[in-house]
C-alpha cells in the first residue's frame, strides 16, 4: 500500500522539523491497543513545504530524510501555488494529512497575512478531501478573551480567527484537530532568550506561572494525532510540559546546569517593558 502523504507547512522551522522527526523516527511509535499492527514510519511520506526548495534549510531536510520526504515549493500567500501542490499529487491518491504551522509575524506586527494563510490551507484541505487537518495554534489561558482583539496580541487573534474558521469547515466535512502549545522552552535560547528572561523576571508578578512546552513534545503529540486521527477528531489539545514561576524555572536551570539562567539586567528589562505596548502591562 502506498504511504499516506502528509503536507507540512513550515517544514524547515522548528515545529515542522519536530513533527517530521517524530513521524519518521522508528523510536517515536506510539502503542495503540486499537491497532494490532503498529503504524510504522513507512506508512507516511512527508511533503515538506518550503518557499524556496533550494534553500540550505530545505536541502538539509531533504538529505536528512531522503526516502521519506520530498521538498515541495509553494508560497502560502499565493493560493494558486498551494492549490497546484494538491493537484499534482491527485494521481497518487492525494494529500491525506496536513500539518499547518504558520510563521510568527513578529511581536506587535500585523498578522492579517497569517490569518489568510491559515484559512487558505483549511479551505483547500476541505476541497481536496484531506482526512486529517492538524493546526498548531497557541495556548492562551482558555477562550475567554477570544472576542477581545484589544487584549490578545495580533498573532494570537489571527490564530483565534483561524480556529473559528476551521470549526466552521468541520460542519462541512473537514476532519480537524487543533493543538494549543504553551510557551516554548526554546524561547530562552541565545541573546533573544536572555532578553525574554529579563523581561519576564522583571515584569511578571512573582507568583505568576508560565505554561512551558518543549518543541519536540509538540512534534510527538502531532505525530500521535496522525497515527490515530479518529481518537482526536474535532478535539483541541493543549500541550504543556509544566507550569512554573520564573523563580522555579531559575532554580531548575541552576540544578541542571550549575549556572544561572541568562537574563538581561532588570534596568534594561524595565526600559524594554516601558517601550513596548505589548509588555508594559505585564
Amino acid at each position: 500500500m502506498s504511504p499516506k502523504l502528509i503536507l507540512v507547512t513550515g517544514a524547515t522551522g522548528r515545529q515542522g522539523r519536530a513533527l517530521i522527526h517524530a513521524l519518521i523516527s522508528a523510536t517515536s511509535n506510539i502503542d495503540n491497543p486499537q491497532y494490532p499492527e503498529p503504524i510504522t514510519p513507512a506508512s507516511f511520506h512527508i511533503l515538506a513545504l518550503s518557499r524556496n526548495a533550494s534553500s540550505p534549510a530545505a536541502r538539509s531536510l531533504s538529505l536528512q530524510y531522503p526516502d521519506r520526504l520530498t521538498i515541495v515549493q509553494g508560497n502560502l500567500d499565493s493560493e494558486p501555488s498551494i492549490r497546484k501542490l494538491f493537484e499534482e499529487v491527485k494521481p497518487k491518491g492525494g494529500i491525506w494529512g496536513v500539518f499547518c504551522v504558520l510563521a510568527f509575524p513578529g511581536l506587535g506586527a500585523n498578522a492579517d497575512g497569517e490569518e489568510a494563510q491559515g484559512k487558505t490551507m483549511a479551505n483547500l484541505a476541505l476541497e481536496y478531501g484531506v482526512s486529517t487537518f492538524v493546526f498548531s495554534s497557541v495556548e492562551r489561558g482558555g477562550q475567554k478573551d477570544d472576542d477581545k482583539p484589544e487584549i490578545l496580541m495580533q498573532d494570537r487573534y489571527a490564530k483565534v480567527k483561524i480556529e473559528q474558521h476551521i470549526n466552521q469547515l468541520g460542519e462541512k466535512g473537514l476532519s480537524w484537530t487543533i493543538l494549543r502549545p504553551g510557551f516554548f522552552m526554546e524561547n530562552y535560547e541565545g541573546v533573544i532568550g536572555s532578553i525574554t528572561v529579563g523581561v519576564l523576571k522583571t515584569g511578571l508578578q512573582p507568583a505568576t506561572t508560565i505554561q512551558l512546552v518543549a518543541i519536540d513534545d509538540i512534534g510527538h503529540v502531532a505525530a500521535g494525532v496522525f497515527r490515530n486521527p479518529e481518537s482526536f477528531q474535532y478535539q483541541v489539545l493543549c500541550i504543556v510540559g509544566e507550569r512554573s514561576t520564573m523563580k522555579e524555572q531559575e532554580e531548575s536551570y541552576k540544578r541542571a546546569t550549575g549556572r544561572s539562567l541568562p537574563a538581561t539586567p532588570s534596568l534594561i528589562a524595565r526600559g524594554l517593558i516601558a517601550m513596548n505596548k505589548h509588555t508594559k502591562n505585564l
